[in-house]
Protein backbone atom coordinates (compact mmCIF):
# COMPACT_ATOMS: atom_id res chain seq x y z
CA UNK A 1 0.00 0.00 0.00
CA UNK A 2 2.82 2.39 0.94
CA UNK A 3 4.57 1.65 -2.37
CA UNK A 4 1.35 2.36 -4.29
CA UNK A 5 0.90 5.68 -2.48
CA UNK A 6 4.51 6.60 -3.12
CA UNK A 7 4.05 5.76 -6.79
CA UNK A 8 0.89 7.89 -7.01
CA UNK A 9 2.59 10.79 -5.25
CA UNK A 10 5.57 10.55 -7.57
CA UNK A 11 3.30 10.53 -10.61
CA UNK A 12 1.35 13.53 -9.26
CA UNK A 13 4.62 15.37 -8.66
CA UNK A 14 5.69 14.69 -12.26
CA UNK A 15 2.39 16.11 -13.54
CA UNK A 16 2.94 19.23 -11.46
CA UNK A 17 6.44 19.66 -12.83
CA UNK A 18 5.19 19.13 -16.40
CA UNK A 19 2.41 21.67 -15.86
CA UNK A 20 4.85 24.22 -14.45
CA UNK A 21 7.25 23.74 -17.37
CA UNK A 22 4.40 24.10 -19.88
CA UNK A 23 3.22 27.27 -18.14
CA UNK A 24 6.71 28.80 -18.06
CA UNK A 25 7.23 27.87 -21.68
CA UNK A 26 3.95 29.44 -22.80
CA UNK A 27 4.34 32.73 -20.93
CA UNK A 28 7.93 33.01 -22.17
CA UNK A 29 6.89 32.34 -25.75
CA UNK A 30 4.10 34.94 -25.46
CA UNK A 31 6.15 37.46 -23.41
CA UNK A 32 5.77 41.06 -24.54
CA UNK A 33 6.07 44.64 -23.33
CA UNK A 34 3.18 47.11 -23.14
CA UNK A 35 3.91 50.74 -23.88
CA UNK A 36 2.48 51.76 -20.50
CA UNK A 37 5.09 49.69 -18.70
CA UNK A 38 7.79 52.05 -19.96
CA UNK A 39 6.43 54.90 -17.85
CA UNK A 40 7.54 52.88 -14.82
CA UNK A 41 10.80 51.82 -16.48
CA UNK A 42 11.74 55.47 -16.97
CA UNK A 43 11.39 56.06 -13.23
CA UNK A 44 13.34 52.89 -12.43
CA UNK A 45 16.17 53.92 -14.76
CA UNK A 46 16.24 57.48 -13.40
CA UNK A 47 16.50 56.13 -9.86
CA UNK A 48 19.39 53.79 -10.70
CA UNK A 49 21.15 56.51 -12.70
CA UNK A 50 21.01 58.87 -9.72
CA UNK A 51 18.37 61.23 -11.13
CA UNK A 52 15.74 60.55 -8.48
CA UNK A 53 12.61 58.42 -8.45
CA UNK A 54 10.99 60.66 -11.05
CA UNK A 55 9.51 60.62 -14.55
CA UNK A 56 11.20 63.72 -15.97
CA UNK A 57 14.62 64.60 -14.63
CA UNK A 58 14.41 67.72 -12.49
CA UNK A 59 10.71 67.43 -11.70
CA UNK A 60 9.41 65.30 -8.82
CA UNK A 61 6.43 63.62 -10.49
CA UNK A 62 5.45 60.01 -10.94
CA UNK A 63 3.92 58.37 -13.98
CA UNK A 64 3.78 54.94 -12.34
CA UNK A 65 0.79 53.53 -10.46
CA UNK A 66 2.89 50.62 -9.12
CA UNK A 67 5.71 52.00 -6.94
CA UNK A 68 6.80 48.71 -5.37
CA UNK A 69 6.95 46.89 -8.69
CA UNK A 70 8.86 49.85 -10.15
CA UNK A 71 11.38 49.59 -7.29
CA UNK A 72 11.77 45.84 -7.94
CA UNK A 73 12.43 46.58 -11.62
CA UNK A 74 14.96 49.23 -10.54
CA UNK A 75 16.73 46.64 -8.38
CA UNK A 76 16.83 44.24 -11.32
CA UNK A 77 18.11 46.97 -13.63
CA UNK A 78 20.81 47.85 -11.11
CA UNK A 79 22.16 44.31 -11.49
CA UNK A 80 21.38 43.67 -15.18
CA UNK A 81 21.59 46.87 -17.20
CA UNK A 82 19.09 45.86 -19.85
CA UNK A 83 15.59 47.07 -19.07
CA UNK A 84 13.84 45.05 -21.78
CA UNK A 85 15.14 41.67 -20.69
CA UNK A 86 15.35 42.18 -16.92
CA UNK A 87 11.77 43.43 -16.66
CA UNK A 88 10.42 40.45 -18.58
CA UNK A 89 12.53 38.12 -16.45
CA UNK A 90 10.95 39.63 -13.33
CA UNK A 91 7.47 39.16 -14.83
CA UNK A 92 8.16 35.53 -15.71
CA UNK A 93 9.60 34.75 -12.26
CA UNK A 94 6.65 36.27 -10.38
CA UNK A 95 4.03 34.62 -12.59
CA UNK A 96 5.78 31.24 -12.50
CA UNK A 97 6.05 31.23 -8.70
CA UNK A 98 2.37 32.17 -8.42
CA UNK A 99 1.39 29.30 -10.73
CA UNK A 100 3.67 26.90 -8.86
CA UNK A 101 1.94 27.83 -5.58
CA UNK A 102 -1.47 27.22 -7.15
CA UNK A 103 -0.54 23.78 -8.49
CA UNK A 104 1.46 22.59 -5.46
CA UNK A 105 -0.93 23.87 -2.77
CA UNK A 106 -4.37 23.34 -4.31
CA UNK A 107 -4.19 20.51 -6.86
CA UNK A 108 -4.51 17.01 -5.40
CA UNK A 109 -5.21 15.05 -8.56
CA UNK A 110 -4.01 14.93 -12.16
CA UNK A 111 -7.42 16.17 -13.33
CA UNK A 112 -7.16 19.21 -11.09
CA UNK A 113 -3.71 20.02 -12.45
CA UNK A 114 -4.96 19.76 -16.03
CA UNK A 115 -8.07 21.78 -15.18
CA UNK A 116 -6.12 24.67 -13.60
CA UNK A 117 -3.54 24.71 -16.38
CA UNK A 118 -6.23 24.72 -19.06
CA UNK A 119 -8.26 27.47 -17.38
CA UNK A 120 -5.25 29.78 -16.98
CA UNK A 121 -3.82 29.11 -20.43
CA UNK A 122 -7.29 29.57 -21.87
CA UNK A 123 -7.65 33.15 -20.66
CA UNK A 124 -6.27 35.55 -23.24
CA UNK A 125 -6.12 38.35 -20.69
CA UNK A 126 -4.45 36.35 -17.94
CA UNK A 127 -1.79 35.05 -20.31
CA UNK A 128 -1.23 38.56 -21.68
CA UNK A 129 -0.56 40.02 -18.26
CA UNK A 130 1.64 37.27 -16.90
CA UNK A 131 4.25 39.42 -18.64
CA UNK A 132 3.56 42.80 -20.38
CA UNK A 133 5.97 44.66 -18.07
CA UNK A 134 3.09 45.74 -15.86
CA UNK A 135 2.54 44.96 -12.18
CA UNK A 136 -0.02 42.14 -12.63
CA UNK A 137 2.59 39.40 -12.28
CA UNK A 138 3.70 40.75 -8.90
CA UNK A 139 0.07 40.90 -7.79
CA UNK A 140 -0.36 37.25 -8.79
CA UNK A 141 2.64 36.36 -6.64
CA UNK A 142 1.62 38.47 -3.63
CA UNK A 143 -1.97 37.26 -4.00
CA UNK A 144 -0.84 33.63 -3.95
CA UNK A 145 1.21 34.33 -0.81
CA UNK A 146 -1.78 35.99 0.86
CA UNK A 147 -4.10 33.11 -0.02
CA UNK A 148 -1.62 30.57 1.33
CA UNK A 149 -1.73 32.34 4.70
CA UNK A 150 -5.48 32.89 4.56
CA UNK A 151 -6.48 29.31 3.71
CA UNK A 152 -3.65 27.79 5.72
CA UNK A 153 -5.30 28.62 9.05
CA UNK A 154 -8.72 28.23 10.63
CA UNK A 155 -7.67 30.78 13.26
CA UNK A 156 -4.93 33.36 13.14
CA UNK A 157 -2.35 34.13 15.81
CA UNK A 158 -0.70 37.54 16.10
CA UNK A 159 2.29 36.54 13.98
CA UNK A 160 0.03 35.33 11.19
CA UNK A 161 -2.02 38.54 11.33
CA UNK A 162 1.21 40.52 11.11
CA UNK A 163 2.25 38.63 7.95
CA UNK A 164 -1.22 39.11 6.49
CA UNK A 165 -1.13 42.86 7.15
CA UNK A 166 2.36 43.04 5.64
CA UNK A 167 1.14 41.35 2.47
CA UNK A 168 -1.80 43.78 2.25
CA UNK A 169 0.71 46.60 2.63
CA UNK A 170 2.90 45.25 -0.18
CA UNK A 171 -0.15 44.74 -2.40
CA UNK A 172 -1.19 48.36 -1.78
CA UNK A 173 2.30 49.52 -2.72
CA UNK A 174 2.17 47.41 -5.87
CA UNK A 175 -1.21 48.77 -6.94
CA UNK A 176 -3.30 50.67 -4.45
CA UNK A 177 -6.77 49.73 -5.68
CA UNK A 178 -5.93 45.99 -5.71
CA UNK A 179 -6.34 46.09 -1.92
CA UNK A 180 -10.11 45.98 -2.49
CA UNK A 181 -9.75 42.32 -3.49
CA UNK A 182 -8.00 41.32 -0.26
CA UNK A 183 -9.43 43.73 2.33
CA UNK A 184 -12.58 41.66 3.14
CA UNK A 185 -10.41 38.63 3.92
CA UNK A 186 -8.12 40.67 6.15
CA UNK A 187 -11.09 42.20 7.98
CA UNK A 188 -12.62 38.75 8.45
CA UNK A 189 -9.38 37.39 9.89
CA UNK A 190 -8.83 40.32 12.25
CA UNK A 191 -12.40 40.56 13.50
CA UNK A 192 -13.74 37.00 13.53
CA UNK A 193 -10.87 34.51 13.60
CA UNK A 194 -8.32 35.65 16.16
CA UNK A 195 -6.74 32.77 18.01
CA UNK A 196 -7.81 33.45 21.60
CA UNK A 197 -6.80 37.09 22.05
CA UNK A 198 -8.71 40.35 22.00
CA UNK A 199 -9.15 42.62 19.02
CA UNK A 200 -7.12 45.30 20.83
CA UNK A 201 -4.09 42.97 20.82
CA UNK A 202 -4.42 42.54 17.04
CA UNK A 203 -4.19 46.27 16.35
CA UNK A 204 -0.43 46.38 16.98
CA UNK A 205 0.46 43.65 14.45
CA UNK A 206 -1.95 45.24 11.98
CA UNK A 207 -0.36 48.68 12.19
CA UNK A 208 3.14 47.20 12.12
CA UNK A 209 2.30 45.18 9.01
CA UNK A 210 0.81 48.22 7.26
CA UNK A 211 3.81 50.36 8.15
CA UNK A 212 5.57 50.00 4.76
CA UNK A 213 2.52 51.38 2.97
CA UNK A 214 2.02 54.12 5.56
CA UNK A 215 5.65 55.16 5.23
CA UNK A 216 5.38 55.12 1.44
CA UNK A 217 2.32 57.39 1.56
CA UNK A 218 4.12 59.82 3.85
CA UNK A 219 7.14 59.78 1.55
CA UNK A 220 5.04 60.21 -1.60
CA UNK A 221 3.14 63.14 -0.12
CA UNK A 222 6.36 64.80 1.00
CA UNK A 223 8.44 64.02 -2.10
CA UNK A 224 5.89 64.33 -4.92
CA UNK A 225 3.41 66.53 -3.07
CA UNK A 226 0.51 64.10 -3.45
CA UNK A 227 -0.47 60.80 -1.77
CA UNK A 228 -1.76 59.17 -4.96
CA UNK A 229 0.05 58.47 -8.24
CA UNK A 230 -0.17 61.24 -10.81
CA UNK A 231 -1.87 58.75 -13.13
CA UNK A 232 -4.84 58.57 -10.73
CA UNK A 233 -5.39 62.33 -10.93
CA UNK A 234 -5.02 62.24 -14.71
CA UNK A 235 -7.51 59.40 -15.24
CA UNK A 236 -10.10 60.11 -12.56
CA UNK A 237 -9.89 63.88 -12.03
CA UNK A 238 -11.41 64.63 -15.42
CA UNK A 239 -14.62 66.49 -14.54
CA UNK A 240 -16.59 63.86 -16.48
CA UNK A 241 -19.98 62.63 -15.27
CA UNK A 242 -19.99 59.34 -13.33
CA UNK A 243 -22.52 57.84 -15.73
CA UNK A 244 -19.99 58.13 -18.57
CA UNK A 245 -17.51 56.08 -16.56
CA UNK A 246 -20.19 53.50 -15.69
CA UNK A 247 -21.17 53.13 -19.35
CA UNK A 248 -17.55 52.39 -20.21
CA UNK A 249 -17.33 50.02 -17.27
CA UNK A 250 -20.28 48.07 -18.64
CA UNK A 251 -18.61 47.94 -22.03
CA UNK A 252 -15.49 46.60 -20.33
CA UNK A 253 -17.53 43.70 -18.95
CA UNK A 254 -19.20 43.10 -22.32
CA UNK A 255 -15.83 43.08 -24.03
CA UNK A 256 -14.54 40.46 -21.59
CA UNK A 257 -17.72 38.40 -21.96
CA UNK A 258 -17.24 38.26 -25.73
CA UNK A 259 -13.45 38.16 -26.05
CA UNK A 260 -12.36 36.29 -22.91
CA UNK A 261 -15.44 34.80 -21.22
CA UNK A 262 -13.49 32.41 -19.00
CA UNK A 263 -12.12 35.36 -17.03
CA UNK A 264 -15.67 36.20 -15.88
CA UNK A 265 -17.04 32.66 -15.59
CA UNK A 266 -14.44 31.53 -13.05
CA UNK A 267 -15.24 34.28 -10.49
CA UNK A 268 -18.98 33.71 -10.98
CA UNK A 269 -18.70 30.00 -10.19
CA UNK A 270 -16.33 30.71 -7.30
CA UNK A 271 -18.96 33.05 -5.81
CA UNK A 272 -21.65 30.39 -6.29
CA UNK A 273 -19.43 27.76 -4.66
CA UNK A 274 -18.66 30.05 -1.71
CA UNK A 275 -22.35 30.76 -1.17
CA UNK A 276 -23.29 27.09 -1.51
CA UNK A 277 -20.98 25.91 1.30
CA UNK A 278 -22.12 28.85 3.50
CA UNK A 279 -18.72 29.23 5.12
CA UNK A 280 -17.71 32.75 6.14
CA UNK A 281 -14.08 32.24 5.16
CA UNK A 282 -15.01 31.62 1.53
CA UNK A 283 -17.72 34.26 1.41
CA UNK A 284 -15.19 36.83 2.68
CA UNK A 285 -12.74 35.62 0.04
CA UNK A 286 -15.15 36.18 -2.85
CA UNK A 287 -16.52 39.43 -1.45
CA UNK A 288 -13.29 41.13 -2.51
CA UNK A 289 -13.58 40.32 -6.24
CA UNK A 290 -17.23 41.40 -6.15
CA UNK A 291 -16.33 44.76 -4.58
CA UNK A 292 -13.49 45.17 -7.05
CA UNK A 293 -15.86 44.37 -9.89
CA UNK A 294 -18.17 47.20 -8.79
CA UNK A 295 -15.14 49.48 -8.50
CA UNK A 296 -14.27 48.70 -12.13
CA UNK A 297 -17.69 49.99 -13.15
CA UNK A 298 -17.02 53.16 -11.16
CA UNK A 299 -13.67 53.87 -12.86
CA UNK A 300 -14.87 52.88 -16.32
CA UNK A 301 -12.87 49.67 -16.64
CA UNK A 302 -9.78 50.07 -18.78
CA UNK A 303 -8.66 50.26 -22.40
CA UNK A 304 -6.56 47.08 -22.01
CA UNK A 305 -8.77 44.08 -22.64
CA UNK A 306 -9.33 42.09 -19.45
CA UNK A 307 -6.29 43.42 -17.62
CA UNK A 308 -8.08 44.50 -14.45
CA UNK A 309 -9.97 41.19 -14.18
CA UNK A 310 -6.83 39.07 -14.02
CA UNK A 311 -6.05 39.27 -10.29
CA UNK A 312 -9.66 38.54 -9.26
CA UNK A 313 -9.64 35.69 -11.78
CA UNK A 314 -6.49 34.15 -10.29
CA UNK A 315 -7.75 34.51 -6.70
CA UNK A 316 -11.07 32.94 -7.75
CA UNK A 317 -9.29 29.88 -9.17
CA UNK A 318 -7.49 29.42 -5.84
CA UNK A 319 -10.69 29.90 -3.84
CA UNK A 320 -12.66 27.46 -5.97
CA UNK A 321 -9.96 24.79 -5.75
CA UNK A 322 -9.77 25.13 -1.98
CA UNK A 323 -13.56 24.80 -1.70
CA UNK A 324 -13.53 21.75 -3.93
CA UNK A 325 -10.80 20.03 -1.94
CA UNK A 326 -11.93 20.86 1.59
CA UNK A 327 -15.70 21.22 1.37
CA UNK A 328 -17.03 19.39 -1.66
CA UNK A 329 -14.80 16.35 -1.05
CA UNK A 330 -15.52 16.14 2.68
CA UNK A 331 -19.26 16.62 2.36
CA UNK A 332 -19.68 14.55 -0.77
CA UNK A 333 -21.47 17.36 -2.54
CA UNK A 334 -20.73 19.93 -5.18
CA UNK A 335 -20.32 17.37 -7.98
CA UNK A 336 -23.16 18.94 -9.96
CA UNK A 337 -21.78 22.44 -9.55
CA UNK A 338 -18.31 21.28 -10.57
CA UNK A 339 -19.65 19.55 -13.69
CA UNK A 340 -21.50 22.73 -14.59
CA UNK A 341 -18.33 24.75 -13.99
CA UNK A 342 -16.25 22.47 -16.22
CA UNK A 343 -18.89 22.57 -18.97
CA UNK A 344 -19.14 26.37 -18.77
CA UNK A 345 -15.35 26.68 -18.79
CA UNK A 346 -15.04 24.47 -21.88
CA UNK A 347 -17.79 26.43 -23.65
CA UNK A 348 -16.11 29.71 -22.70
CA UNK A 349 -12.76 28.55 -24.01
CA UNK A 350 -14.30 27.47 -27.31
CA UNK A 351 -16.32 30.67 -27.65
CA UNK A 352 -13.34 32.84 -26.70
CA UNK A 353 -11.26 31.38 -29.53
CA UNK A 354 -13.96 32.14 -32.13
CA UNK A 355 -15.20 35.52 -30.89
CA UNK A 356 -12.88 37.56 -33.14
CA UNK A 357 -15.42 37.20 -35.90
CA UNK A 358 -18.06 39.29 -34.12
CA UNK A 359 -16.09 41.41 -31.64
CA UNK A 360 -15.39 44.36 -33.90
CA UNK A 361 -19.08 44.78 -34.65
CA UNK A 362 -19.52 46.13 -31.10
CA UNK A 363 -18.73 49.71 -30.09
CA UNK A 364 -15.99 48.61 -27.70
CA UNK A 365 -14.11 46.73 -30.40
CA UNK A 366 -11.07 44.60 -29.79
CA UNK A 367 -8.54 45.50 -32.44
CA UNK A 368 -5.60 47.73 -31.55
CA UNK A 369 -6.74 51.34 -31.09
CA UNK A 370 -10.35 50.41 -30.29
CA UNK A 371 -11.87 51.80 -27.05
CA UNK A 372 -10.90 48.45 -25.49
CA UNK A 373 -8.17 46.58 -27.30
CA UNK A 374 -6.09 43.45 -27.19
CA UNK A 375 -2.84 45.25 -26.39
CA UNK A 376 -0.68 42.16 -26.73
CA UNK A 377 -1.96 41.61 -30.27
CA UNK A 378 -1.25 45.25 -31.08
CA UNK A 379 2.27 45.43 -29.68
CA UNK A 380 3.49 41.86 -30.17
CA UNK A 381 5.22 42.47 -33.49
CA UNK A 382 7.41 45.23 -32.09
CA UNK A 383 7.62 44.42 -28.37
CA UNK A 384 7.53 40.63 -27.94
CA UNK A 385 10.46 38.76 -26.50
CA UNK A 386 10.55 36.40 -29.47
CA UNK A 387 10.61 39.12 -32.13
CA UNK A 388 13.13 41.26 -30.25
CA UNK A 389 15.51 38.37 -29.76
CA UNK A 390 15.20 37.71 -33.49
CA UNK A 391 15.86 41.40 -34.19
CA UNK A 392 18.86 41.41 -31.85
CA UNK A 393 20.36 38.41 -33.59
CA UNK A 394 19.79 39.73 -37.11
CA UNK A 395 20.40 43.48 -36.69
CA UNK A 396 22.23 43.82 -33.37
CA UNK A 397 19.51 45.97 -31.75
CA UNK A 398 16.04 45.64 -30.24
CA UNK A 399 13.11 46.23 -32.56
CA UNK A 400 11.01 47.79 -29.77
CA UNK A 401 13.07 50.97 -30.15
CA UNK A 402 11.21 51.68 -33.40
CA UNK A 403 7.66 51.05 -32.21
CA UNK A 404 6.60 54.67 -32.69
CA UNK A 405 7.38 57.51 -35.09
CA UNK A 406 9.16 60.32 -33.27
CA UNK A 407 8.43 63.32 -35.48
CA UNK A 408 7.56 65.59 -32.56
CA UNK A 409 10.70 64.63 -30.67
CA UNK A 410 12.83 65.10 -33.79
CA UNK A 411 11.40 68.59 -34.21
CA UNK A 412 12.33 69.50 -30.63
CA UNK A 413 15.89 68.31 -31.19
CA UNK A 414 16.23 70.09 -34.54
CA UNK A 415 15.20 73.34 -32.88
CA UNK A 416 17.54 72.85 -29.94
CA UNK A 417 14.75 72.70 -27.35
CA UNK A 418 15.18 71.00 -23.98
CA UNK A 419 11.69 69.54 -24.03
CA UNK A 420 8.08 70.01 -24.91
CA UNK A 421 4.43 69.15 -24.33
CA UNK A 422 3.42 67.05 -27.34
CA UNK A 423 -0.01 65.76 -28.28
CA UNK A 424 1.15 62.25 -27.42
CA UNK A 425 4.36 60.84 -25.95
CA UNK A 426 4.29 57.01 -25.78
CA UNK A 427 6.23 55.48 -22.91
CA UNK A 428 8.69 53.77 -25.26
CA UNK A 429 9.40 57.07 -27.01
CA UNK A 430 10.02 58.82 -23.70
CA UNK A 431 12.31 56.03 -22.47
CA UNK A 432 14.61 56.32 -25.47
CA UNK A 433 14.59 60.15 -25.31
CA UNK A 434 14.93 60.57 -21.57
CA UNK A 435 17.40 63.41 -21.92
CA UNK A 436 14.48 65.61 -23.00
CA UNK A 437 11.67 66.88 -20.79
CA UNK A 438 8.66 65.20 -22.42
CA UNK A 439 5.01 65.14 -21.43
CA UNK A 440 1.80 65.02 -23.40
CA UNK A 441 -1.81 66.15 -23.17
CA UNK A 442 -2.87 62.87 -21.52
CA UNK A 443 -0.89 64.17 -18.52
CA UNK A 444 0.17 60.80 -17.05
CA UNK A 445 3.49 62.33 -16.05
CA UNK A 446 2.47 65.99 -15.92
CA UNK A 447 1.53 67.06 -12.37
CA UNK A 448 0.12 70.36 -13.68
CA UNK A 449 -2.14 69.22 -16.52
CA UNK A 450 -3.29 66.17 -14.53
CA UNK A 451 -5.19 68.46 -12.13
CA UNK A 452 -6.96 70.43 -14.87
CA UNK A 453 -10.33 69.39 -16.34
CA UNK A 454 -10.14 67.05 -19.34
CA UNK A 455 -11.66 67.89 -22.70
CA UNK A 456 -15.09 66.36 -23.17
CA UNK A 457 -15.47 64.80 -26.57
CA UNK A 458 -17.74 62.18 -28.06
CA UNK A 459 -16.43 58.63 -27.70
CA UNK A 460 -13.54 59.47 -25.38
CA UNK A 461 -11.37 56.49 -24.53
CA UNK A 462 -10.82 55.42 -20.93
CA UNK A 463 -7.25 56.09 -19.83
CA UNK A 464 -6.80 58.59 -22.67
CA UNK A 465 -8.58 61.72 -21.48
CA UNK A 466 -6.60 64.68 -22.74
CA UNK A 467 -6.33 68.23 -21.49
CA UNK A 468 -6.03 71.33 -23.58
CA UNK A 469 -2.84 73.05 -22.46
CA UNK A 470 -3.55 76.54 -21.06
CA UNK A 471 -2.44 79.20 -23.52
CA UNK A 472 1.28 79.72 -23.09
CA UNK A 473 2.04 76.47 -21.26
CA UNK A 474 3.60 74.70 -24.24
CA UNK A 475 5.91 77.60 -24.93
CA UNK A 476 6.80 77.77 -21.25
CA UNK A 477 8.18 74.23 -21.52
CA UNK A 478 9.80 74.76 -24.93
CA UNK A 479 11.59 78.01 -24.30
CA UNK A 480 12.05 78.25 -20.56
CA UNK A 481 10.31 77.85 -17.25
CA UNK A 482 8.97 81.41 -16.91
CA UNK A 483 5.43 81.06 -15.57
CA UNK A 484 4.58 84.44 -17.10
CA UNK A 485 4.15 82.65 -20.42
CA UNK A 486 0.80 81.26 -19.20
CA UNK A 487 -1.83 83.84 -20.15
CA UNK A 488 -4.70 82.97 -17.80
CA UNK A 489 -3.91 84.34 -14.33
CA UNK A 490 -5.57 81.52 -12.36
CA UNK A 491 -3.91 78.86 -14.52
CA UNK A 492 -0.59 80.66 -14.05
CA UNK A 493 -0.95 80.84 -10.26
CA UNK A 494 -1.84 77.14 -10.08
CA UNK A 495 1.19 76.29 -12.21
CA UNK A 496 3.46 78.28 -9.90
CA UNK A 497 2.17 76.28 -6.93
CA UNK A 498 2.73 72.96 -8.72
CA UNK A 499 6.14 74.13 -9.88
CA UNK A 500 7.28 74.94 -6.34
CA UNK A 501 5.93 71.62 -5.03
CA UNK A 502 7.63 69.53 -7.74
CA UNK A 503 10.81 71.55 -8.31
CA UNK A 504 11.36 73.58 -5.15
CA UNK A 505 13.69 72.66 -2.31
CA UNK A 506 12.29 69.62 -0.51
CA UNK A 507 12.52 70.96 3.02
CA UNK A 508 11.54 74.54 2.25
CA UNK A 509 8.81 75.59 4.70
CA UNK A 510 6.79 77.41 2.05
CA UNK A 511 6.83 74.33 -0.18
CA UNK A 512 5.67 72.09 2.65
CA UNK A 513 2.78 74.47 3.39
CA UNK A 514 1.79 74.37 -0.27
CA UNK A 515 1.83 70.55 -0.18
CA UNK A 516 -0.51 70.61 2.81
CA UNK A 517 -2.79 73.25 1.31
CA UNK A 518 -3.12 71.65 -2.11
CA UNK A 519 -4.12 68.32 -0.56
CA UNK A 520 -6.69 70.13 1.59
CA UNK A 521 -8.22 71.66 -1.54
CA UNK A 522 -7.28 75.23 -0.70
CA UNK A 523 -6.19 75.98 -4.25
CA UNK A 524 -9.19 74.38 -5.96
CA UNK A 525 -10.71 77.81 -6.52
CA UNK A 526 -7.95 78.53 -9.03
CA UNK A 527 -8.98 75.53 -11.11
CA UNK A 528 -12.64 76.51 -10.74
CA UNK A 529 -11.88 80.04 -11.92
CA UNK A 530 -9.89 78.72 -14.86
CA UNK A 531 -12.65 76.27 -15.74
CA UNK A 532 -15.14 79.14 -15.79
CA UNK A 533 -13.24 80.56 -18.77
CA UNK A 534 -13.65 77.30 -20.76
CA UNK A 535 -16.60 76.21 -22.85
CA UNK A 536 -18.92 73.34 -21.93
CA UNK A 537 -16.42 70.80 -23.29
CA UNK A 538 -13.52 72.28 -21.30
CA UNK A 539 -11.99 73.86 -24.40
CA UNK A 540 -10.51 77.34 -24.25
CA UNK A 541 -12.69 80.13 -25.60
CA UNK A 542 -10.65 82.35 -27.88
CA UNK A 543 -12.10 85.78 -28.58
CA UNK A 544 -11.00 87.99 -31.44
CA UNK A 545 -9.44 90.36 -28.91
CA UNK A 546 -7.07 87.83 -27.37
CA UNK A 547 -6.58 85.44 -30.28
CA UNK A 548 -3.16 86.85 -31.12
CA UNK A 549 -1.96 86.43 -27.53
CA UNK A 550 -3.35 82.90 -27.41
CA UNK A 551 -1.65 81.82 -30.61
CA UNK A 552 1.60 83.36 -29.48
CA UNK A 553 1.41 81.48 -26.21
CA UNK A 554 0.45 78.03 -27.52
CA UNK A 555 1.67 77.68 -31.08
Amino acid sequence: MIKILDSLNEELYRYKVYALLIFIGMITLLAWQSDDSYHAYIMAKNLVDGNGFVYNIGQRATASSCPLFTLVVAAGYFVIRDMFFVSLLINIIFSSIAFKMLIWDYCRTKRQIIFCLAVLLGSVSFMSYTTSGLENSMLFFLGACFMKIYFGHERYDRKTLLIMALLVSLIAMTRMDAVLIFAPMAVYAYISKRDGFSFARSVGPGILGLLPFILWELFATFYYGFPFPNTAYAKLGTDFALREYVVRGIRYYLNAAVCDPIILIVPVFAVIAAMSVKKAQYIACMTGPVIYGLYLLYIGGDFMMGRHFTVSFFISVICYMDIKNREFSELGRGAGLHRSFVAAAVAALIFGTTSNVITDQFLFGRTFGSPISDERAGYFTSSSLFNNVSSLISTGELGIRYTWREDGVDELRENGMAGGILDSVPGITKYYNNDLYLNDLYALGDPYLAHLPAVKEQGWRIGHMWREAPAGYRNLVRYGWDSGAIINEDARQYYEIIDEITRGKLFDADRIMKVININLGRYDHLIDNYKATLDENNRQIITEEDSDDHLAGND
